[in-house]
């Protein structure tokens, strides 16, 4: 990809990320002051079980679609769409129910609120997005799967502070999941022929063939991601909310660098190995410089941020920020490394182990740390686990640059 195409590329994805993390932000204050922080807690924790239901439902699909989709033929990409989707559909069937009574039962109060966030976000797993990534469509990306996912949100924060009806916030959203991904499907299935249409559950296990690394890879990283929050509501539930608000700036703060994500997927992949290794090796640096500055950022300005998006509700305090800030680092960090690195090499299973060293890291030592030092610990489980990944994943790609640096030299 030339350097132009990539900035354009850049500029369409960027777009749909500054009206998502502009949106994200402007619902944060919508919440906590129009529904409180009790409401709060309730949507942060239903949106952690569905972090880890999604996992299931789109099944690998956004961790190898882009590019899976990018290196196929026009031909052969309508066909291999439609297969992702039926099996995210009977995914998505077995999964939803299962999903909302976990979370019901966590959260213990404000069912239907918990059931419709996480259905909200469970079936984002029937959209379109990764297509458009593989396809290099940010037009279409922001069009068709940003905009109406975005519009509900809007609307549904409108309603939330003109009648104070947080279910009506809840239902709106789910209603602009599922524009999003009927508009989607249809739009993609629509210009791509070569594909069948069928219902079989049996074709659509058939599907899942391949697919267990990306699979292991995406379940192991939302397990340390998602139960932190899931922890401390069960143990500590008066710390969910500003736990929630504090690790949401951390979330905010890599959709923001999403597109730059994206935009390596698409660049680091070479047919010449000393070409992609060079791409390898300029991506990698600026994945620690963006992990290093993200991290002193958040450092420094994360409490005033949360104090400000809870409209002076609830406050962040310096022994939590700060080991969130070093988990954001090793994340925006890894996700380079790993996502555009590690998969232009081949290396998904590297990508996978890097994940479950980081999941056993965080599952041993969030809960002890949650009894020593509370909400704090966990955090620190969690920035130690993330470390943990990133250095997996430098130690697995420093001798393949190094090899071709000593080949070109």
């Amino acid at each position: 990809m030339k350097t132009n195409t990539a900035l354009r590329y850049a500029g369409g994805y960027g777009l749909s990320v500054a009206i998502s993390g502009i949106v994200s932000l402007a619902v944060i204050p919508a919440i906590i002051v129009a529904a409180g922080a009790e409401a709060w807690a309730t949507i942060a924790v239903a949106q952690a079980v569905a972090g880890f239901a999604f996992v299931f439902a789109v099944y690998g699909w956004g961790v190898i679609g882009p590019t899976e989709i990018a290196s196929r033929s026009a031909e052969t990409r309508g066909g291999f769409y439609f297969d992702s989707l039926l099996s995210r559909v009977w995914l998505c069937i077995g999964i939803l129910p299962v999903a909302i009574f976990i979370a019901v039962v966590v959260v213990g109060q404000d069912a239907l609120l918990a059931a419709l966030t996480v259905a909200s976000g469970v079936l984002v797993a029937l959209g379109a997005g990764w297509f458009y990534v593989g396809e290099a469509s940010p037009i279409r990306f922001l069009l068709i799967d940003t905009l109406p996912r975005i519009a509900g949100t809007v609307v549904g924060a409108v309603a939330l502070i003109a009648t104070g009806d947080v279910i009506a916030f809840a239902a709106l959203q789910l209603a602009g999941v599922m524009i999003s991904a009927v508009i989607g499907n249809w739009n993609i299935l629509a210009r791509y022929g070569g594909w069948r249409f069928g219902l079989s559950p049996v074709r659509a296990i058939r599907n899942l063939a391949g697919q267990a690394s990306p699979v292991a890879m995406s379940a192991t990283a939302s397990i340390y991601v998602n139960v932190p929050i899931v922890l401390i509501d069960l143990f500590l539930p008066q710390a969910t909310a500003v736990y929630a608000l504090a690790e949401r700036i951390v979330r905010l703060a890599l959709y923001s660098t999403r597109p730059v994500v994206q935009v390596a997927q698409g660049w680091v992949p070479n047919p010449v190995p000393a070409e992609q290794a060079d791409r390898a090796r300029r991506v990698t640096l600026i994945a620690l410089a963006l992990g290093a500055l993200g991290g002193i950022v958040y450092g420094v300005a994360g409490p005033w941020i949360g104090e400000l998006l809870s409209g002076g509700t609830l406050v962040i305090p310096l022994a939590l920020a700060i080991p969130m800030a070093v988990n954001l680092a090793a994340i925006l960090a890894s996700q380079l490394t790993g996502f555009a690195c590690l998969t232009a090499f081949g290396l998904t299973k590297a990508l996978a182990t890097s994940t479950i060293v980081g999941a056993v890291v965080g599952t041993l030592l969030m809960y002890p740390l949650l009894l020593w030092i509370g909400a704090p610990g966990v955090a620190w489980g969690l920035a130690i686990a993330e470390l943990c990944v990133l250095g997996v994943q430098l130690a697995t790609l420093a001798p393949r640059l190094r090899r071709v640096d000593a080949l070109g030299s």
